[in-house]
């Protein structure tokens, strides 16, 4: 008698819905564990309800699911950000949204905060689109808060500001009893401070 987990098979054409499931059973385990490294096939197969079989079928292996999770919650942190500006109309307004929501995410998830920005992560090499997304936006929406900024430059003062805001988020996270100030507080000190308030 077989030991796998029992689990009842999709239905045909459902498979997309096992990936999703295994997706999300690992994005979980980054949330918690916030080191991809200790992720292991069979914590994975556990959370999913599945058997490590049946993950092999979705994923030819272990890294290739952790990548793919890792993509899917650069997608959640980027949509995170995408909302936080949709709602202001002023693109300074914007900005400082968007880096609120940036603190606000790194605080509420930090496990998967950790795994999305970690150095240690040696997965799969290849960047992927939505990995660049959001440095991409800030850059476009710097440009509309200052209109006299180059390519160039903006790129600079994106990366200024990412790093800041990074730092930030890891030092809070690494110094909770610090007294840190507000993220709102934070943010519009950062953009004071870079010139880019009214």
């Amino acid at each position: 008698m077989s030991s796998a987990v029992s689990r009842q098979r999709n239905p045909r054409g459902e498979g997309g819905r096992l990936r999703e499931q295994l997706l999300e059973a690992t994005v979980e385990l980054l949330s918690e564990v916030g080191d991809a490294d200790k992720v292991s096939v069979r914590a994975i197969a556990r959370r999913a309800g599945v058997s490590p079989t049946a993950l092999y079928l979705q994923f030819p292996d272990r890294d290739t699911l952790v990548n793919d999770a890792v993509d899917a919650g650069f997608t959640t942190f980027n949509a995170v950000l995408t909302d936080a500006a949709a709602g202001p109309v002023e693109p300074r307004d914007q900005l400082a949204a968007m880096g609120v929501a940036y603190l606000e995410f790194s605080e509420r998830r930090p496990a998967l905060y950790a795994v999305l920005f970690s150095a240690r992560r040696d997965l799969l090499e290849t960047p992927e689109p939505d990995r660049e997304r959001g440095f991409e936006g800030l850059v476009a929406l710097l440009r509309e808060v200052d209109t006299t900024l180059e390519a160039d430059d903006a790129r600079q003062l994106a990366l200024l500001v990412w790093s800041s805001l990074h730092g930030y988020a890891m030092l809070r996270a690494a110094r909770p009893h610090f007294e840190w100030p507000d993220s709102e507080t934070y943010v519009r000190r950062l953009m004071a401070t870079n010139g880019l308030s009214a």
